[in-house]
């Protein structure tokens, strides 16, 4: 199971609503993202977090697809009688009649208020806008497996520092190998030529990847930077209402927490993007050397004949 930091979560929320709010970028239902955008989904949220394994179009899919079914079973939880949006004052009682009768609204039990409810209301009354108000459960259920069927199709996965690696190792065994071939001298020269040229195209590829990988990640370093800027406004203006109404501390307390999420993330990324910079630098140093030696080679090569 690929678990997601409420950090992680608020982002893909915001990039999905950013896409979504484009008409190019959905599907016929109004709500779906289309092949284009999900990929650009999946970059963007990876640029914000970078991990050791990207997330793929497809846990992406099912994150959102899950906070979908979420929202829904919020939304009839609010309806119940007795209902408070903070979650203060519900009784076991209360809680027990709802697991009767609907188990998983059952699930927000202790995580009143949703800290997710907002950003999925916008995207999701955007949605309805475009279609009827009211729609049953059934409906709804049905219409969520067809998202998810949806989302599923085009399900793709790239892993580009694992292969840059592969790339520049085994280009890098070929120059050695064919570098211990010298039983004369043209056949020396041959043999350099080639390893040596495909050497420098795969590390110069490399090097072009790598800084695109780099850009990305600058990016969505920016943009996590930002998230933690309007969140902590957020939290300003809140720790004002409580200093007049002591209502609000609760929502001050979740802010805090989402706040702190937020920070931990940045903390995480501040490294990542340090480590991938500090690679960067190396590789572009290792293609400075051997372009220099390749050169330096055939000039004395060039002076022999």
């Amino acid at each position: 199971m690929v678990l997601f930091l409420v950090a992680e979560t608020l982002r893909l929320l915001d990039l999905y609503k950013a896409l979504r709010d484009d008409p190019r970028n959905v599907t016929n239902n109004g709500i779906l993202l289309k092949q284009h955008a999900r990929e650009e989904l999946t970059n963007a949220l990876n640029e914000s977090f970078p991990r050791e394994q990207p997330w793929t179009e497809g846990q992406v899919a099912v994150k959102f697809k899950n906070l979908r079914s979420e929202y829904v079973e919020l939304k009839w939880l609010s309806s119940q009688p007795g209902f408070q949006e903070d979650g203060v004052g519900l009784s076991d009682d209360w809680w027990r009649d709802i697991k009767r009768r609907r188990h998983k609204a059952h699930a927000f039990k202790g995580k009143l208020p949703w800290v997710f409810e907002d950003k999925m209301k916008a995207i999701v009354t955007g949605y309805q806008s475009k279609r009827e108000q009211q729609m049953d459960e059934e409906e709804t259920n049905e219409d969520n497996e067809e998202q998810v069927k949806e989302l599923y199709e085009d399900d793709q996965e790239t892993e580009q520092v694992t292969q840059q690696m592969d790339e520049v190792e085994t280009a890098d065994s070929l120059r050695f190998h064919h570098k211990r071939k010298h039983d004369d001298d043209a056949n020396r020269s041959r043999v350099f030529t080639r390893s040596g040229s495909d050497y420098d195209w795969s590390l110069a590829r490399s090097v072009e990847q790598s800084s695109v990988a780099a850009a990305g990640m600058a990016r969505g370093f920016q943009d996590l930077t930002a998230m933690f800027q309007e969140e902590a406004a957020r939290c300003r203006v809140l720790e004002q209402q409580v200093a007049t109404d002591d209502s609000e501390a609760h929502s001050l307390a979740d802010q805090r927490r989402v706040l702190l999420a937020i920070a931990n993330s940045l903390e995480h990324s501040t490294r990542a993007t340090a480590d991938v910079a500090k690679g960067y630098c190396e590789l572009v140093s290792a293609f400075v050397r051997e372009t220099a030696d390749t050169e330096r080679q055939q000039r004395q090569r060039e002076s022999e004949l």
